[in-house]
């Protein structure tokens, strides 16, 4: 496997800074901070229609500010000053009863990577900046679509077994890892457009790669990369792995981001180059170590625990119906009648009602099927971009705030 700086192209910066190569680091995450029927992306102020699991900042509401998010008491990042969130669907085990128990998810790596053109200038996430990877409702796989290749699976522990798009035929004894790769081409104006629309995959070189971007979204953003690790220690059985969307194949497996990063680090990661090209050991980048825990992520409690929906997950045992009464939808397309049984908005964040088998619900839209389609560009940037000095100090992160486990520095992904 060549080396690491040879994975990527050199990087020129602003100003024409330039740099042996590019930056390229890992964050790990401990505990997931929540685990609740909450999206602030795709149903802000409601309750969602399936379980999450949320790492990161302390303070993730049911709608998201990037202020809110630097208030953060805490987060389970290995990097102090990750105050972001990154969250997916909850994955269940449909037992030979029935019923619904929920697999734990042992592990997070958020990768941060550049993929681009040579000479090519990569921008940091504007404040308020959020996207998404994949798509809730998505019962098909089409091999062209860039959008459906960024959604995969890896089973360790089972040797010469590819990467899959749906969920494997099989058993992995070293964990189930669920693989998202997000856009990273920007329209260079907008924080946000509904469906993700302000975020594309490159035009051409594949899903993960630094090919061209498209000219509805010509500025290049970081490439972001989730792998998520979930216990598989049960005995393989066709349409036991169930995504909390309903989804027994996997197609529906989706991701979010909303960005916690302080204004401007990432500017000064670009202008270290290759000393921030350093994989796990975040020690050795001279811009990040003064913020790395020097552990793997630790534990970290909610700011605001009523944020957690007043509901049964499945963490105390099985289930008899997936929470918001989703139906196992299989190859057959997920349902469109609405869920009834949640109410409109979240106010004490109590829902009413405890799952019936019988009630049906729809999964959340995130991406089209299709490519992206194209959104407003501008020729300059809008004013949250504009970078200015950098200040670690006002957040008021408590030191060690993400608790006390111990680093566990994996292989990297087969992807990198």
């Amino acid at each position: 496997m060549p080396g690491i700086s040879a994975l990527f192209s050199v990087i020129s910066l602003l100003a024409g800074v330039s740099a042996a190569a590019d930056p390229f680091f890992i964050v790990q995450h401990g505990t997931a901070t929540f685990t609740t029927r909450v999206d602030p992306i795709v149903s802000p102020g409601e309750v969602s229609s399936h379980v999450h699991t949320v790492v990161g900042s302390s303070s993730f509401k049911n709608e998201y500010s990037f202020e809110n998010s630097r208030n953060g008491k805490c987060t389970t990042a290995n990097i102090v000053e990750d105050k972001s969130n990154y969250w997916i669907p909850q994955l269940y085990r449909k037992q030979d009863n029935g019923t619904f128990e929920l697999v734990r998810m042992n592990r997070v790596n958020t990768y941060y990577l550049m993929r681009r053109q040579p000479d090519e200038e990569v921008h940091e996430f504007p404040p308020g900046f959020k996207m998404l990877a994949g798509n809730a409702k998505r019962s098909t796989y089409d091999d062209e679509d860039y959008t459906n290749k960024a959604i995969s699976y890896t089973c360790l522990g089972v040797s010469g077994k590819a990467d899959t798009h749906a969920f494997p035929e099989y058993n992995c004894p070293d964990d189930l890892r669920a693989n998202l790769f997000f856009p990273n081409c920007w329209d260079g104006v907008n924080t946000w457009l509904e469906g993700s629309k302000h975020v594309a995959y490159p035009a051409s070189g594949g899903h993960d790669s630094g090919g061209p971007c498209p000219a509805t979204h010509p500025k290049r953003i970081m490439s972001l990369f989730y792998e998520i690790h979930f216990t598989d220690r049960y005995d393989y059985k066709p349409g036991a792995r169930v995504w909390a969307t309903g989804d027994d194949v996997g197609y529906s497996l989706h991701g979010d981001f909303t960005t916690g990063w302080p204004t401007g680090l990432f500017l000064k990661v670009f202008a270290a180059g290759e000393s921030c090209s350093v994989g796990f050991s975040i020690e050795n980048c001279p811009v990040l170590e003064p913020i790395f825990t020097h552990s793997g992520g630790g534990t970290c409690t909610p700011d605001d625990p009523s944020v957690i929906i007043d509901e049964d997950v499945g963490e105390d045992g099985p289930l008899a119906a997936l929470p918001g009464n989703n139906p196992i939808w299989s190859a057959n397309g997920a349902p469109t009648v609405s869920n009834t049984t949640a109410p409109s908005t979240i106010g004490s964040a109590t829902v009413g009602s405890s799952p019936a088998s019988s009630a049906t619900s729809s999964a959340a839209s995130i991406f089209p099927s299709t490519a992206i389609s194209p959104s407003p560009s501008s020729s300059s940037p809008p004013a949250s971009s504009v970078i200015g000095a950098i200040n670690l100090v006002a957040t008021g992160t408590p030191a060690g705030s993400t608790g006390n486990c111990k680093a566990r520095k994996r292989r990297l992904s087969s992807h990198f």
